[in-house]
């Protein structure tokens, strides 16, 4: 009679083989249904490339211009303003470089119709002639019909200059 021990059967290699031929290709499946993407159901967006002098006033906001239009679907362009054509929650995205002529604080706000939208107002001390960056983003619900713009207003009387390039930009993207 042979007794093996079973840790030895453990530490028993035996050597692989070499590799077979490989088999015949097996049968095609049914085509799937065709899929489709048709991107964004709305979206737009205006910038401003021309460096204006914005001339603020105490008490009182002013829109930043917006005159160049970029590719849109289901929003429309009013003069600096982004209509929204579709209700949904959207992603508003902002941008602004500029400078103050008299060191005060400027704040800028997305508004839509009118009114700030809260989440997007950003206020920040200027200093006589050094740019300042205003960025930010934001995903709100818009009803059909809401018109969006770019404001600033300031705590002095004082004049903005947008920087050079694209010194404003407001785009939104409907999410659902």
């Amino acid at each position: 009679m042979i007794i093996i021990n079973a840790d030895y059967l453990l530490n028993f290699v035996i050597p692989q083989g070499p590799t077979g031929p490989t088999g015949p290709q097996g049968v095609t499946g049914p085509t799937g249904p065709t899929g489709s993407f048709e991107g964004l159901d709305a979206y737009g967006g205006r910038y401003n490339n021309s460096a204006p002098v914005i001339n603020l006033t105490i008490g009182s906001s002013s829109v930043i211009p917006l005159d160049v239009n970029m590719p849109s679907k289901s929003v429309n362009y009013g003069t600096n303003t982004i209509s929204i054509t579709e209700s949904g929650v959207y992603e508003i995205n902002y941008y602004a470089n500029m400078s103050a002529a008299v060191a005060t604080t400027v704040t800028m706000a997305v508004r839509n119709n009118g009114t700030n939208i809260p989440s997007t107002s950003i206020s920040r001390a200027l200093s006589v002639g050094v740019s300042s960056v205003y960025s930010g983003s934001t995903i709100v619900n818009l009803n059909s019909g809401a018109v969006l713009d770019l404001s600033l207003s300031a705590l002095l009387a004082v004049g903005v200059t947008l920087g050079t390039g694209v010194g404003a930009s407001l785009t939104v993207k409907k999410l659902n």
